[in-house]
């Protein structure tokens, strides 16, 4: 078994262990897998970018604040190409904006194996072997719907579905996302998202029941400008908290509670081009937009450490009016 082959079936035993445990620790993991360019190469960023596709999975309280249309389909090659995510999105509507939100995640061709004698311990003369190939999937949809409740506040609700398929092993699962974003003022903004808010539930074919337990993302961002050049910019900060005990795993954890940190800067030296970069948790991140008319063209990516697998990059084409 070659290196990549191993990383990837490694990865499957990950995306499949929560079917096999059936406990809610790590549960939620593929309502996790997030999609857009920009958020990517800005940290793992989004709650507060009002013109964000994929509001409906970031912060649905986002879709009432900018109501221009907008969709975008994202590919995505996680772990230098050992999991595909691919989504499309869009944001629909003039006076009341709705967000749609289609997310998949797929790990192709991953090999299943048993001993040639069942019976008895691996040995050299008793080696396991590939008896059949399988494919992984999850889809995810995300409707959402913002509402404006004060001019510089918003509230957002986004009920989900999900279909998994994971070793010959299927389920469903449905929950919701609550967003909040605050416009303190024309250069401060606040959001937060409390995500499967009422612990979203995957029930599996033999009728087990699988639960996400809820977590909280909260971010802060700047919006200004370079005063000589009047250069524009976006900095962000991002804590998201949940409460799954997952100890070294986090950033900061304190018993049940741990928080990973992530962060994002933009500039636009010229109107047509995004600059980006970032701080995801342990990984840094870049990339860059280009805006061609209505064409707006993003590409990321993620330099993660051998220990996590490999770099991950990210390319979307969207169109706004």
């Amino acid at each position: 078994m070659n290196k990549k082959t191993d990383k990837k079936a490694w990865l499957a035993l990950v995306m499949l262990l929560p079917a096999l445990l059936f406990a809610g620790k790590y549960s939620g993991e593929i309502f996790q897998l997030a999609p857009g360019v920009a958020n990517q190469a800005m940290g793992g960023t989004g709650l507060t970018d009002k013109g964000n596709v994929s509001a409906a999975w970031w912060n649905p309280a986002l879709l009432n604040v900018n109501n221009g249309k907008s969709i975008e389909l994202m590919h995505a090659e996680q772990f230098e190409g050992l999991m595909q995510l691919n989504s499309a999105a869009a944001r629909l509507g003039t006076d009341n904006t709705m967000g749609i939100v289609i997310n998949h995640v797929g790990i192709n061709n991953v090999g299943l194996t048993r001993l040639e004698n069942d019976s008895l311990p691996p040995s050299p003369d008793n080696q396991p072997y590939i008896y059949k190939r399988v494919n992984n999937n999850d889809l995810i949809a995300s409707l959402g719907i913002g509402r404006r409740m004060r001019e510089n506040l918003f509230l957002g609700i986004a009920p989900k579905l999900a279909y998994r398929n994971l070793a010959e092993k299927s389920g469903f699962g449905f929950g919701a996302d609550l967003g909040l974003l605050w416009q303190i003022n024309p250069k401060f903004a606040f959001g937060a998202v409390a995500k499967d808010f009422f612990s979203t539930q995957i029930i599996w074919e033999n009728g087990t029941v699988e639960t996400a337990l809820p977590s909280l993302n909260t971010e802060m961002s700047l919006e200004n400008r370079f005063s000589k050049k009047q250069i524009p910019y976006r900095l962000v900060l991002n804590l998201e908290s949940m409460f799954e005990g997952r100890a070294e795993a986090a950033t900061i954890n304190a018993g049940p509670w741990s928080a990973d940190l992530h962060a994002g800067l933009a500039i636009n030296p010229i109107p047509q081009l995004k600059l980006m970069a970032g701080y995801d948790v342990d990984a840094i991140t870049t990339g860059l937009g280009i805006q061609i008319s209505k064409l707006n063209v993003e590409y990321a990516i993620k330099l993660g450490s051998e220990e996590d697998l490999g770099y991950s990059q990210r390319v979307s084409a969207g169109w706004r009016w």
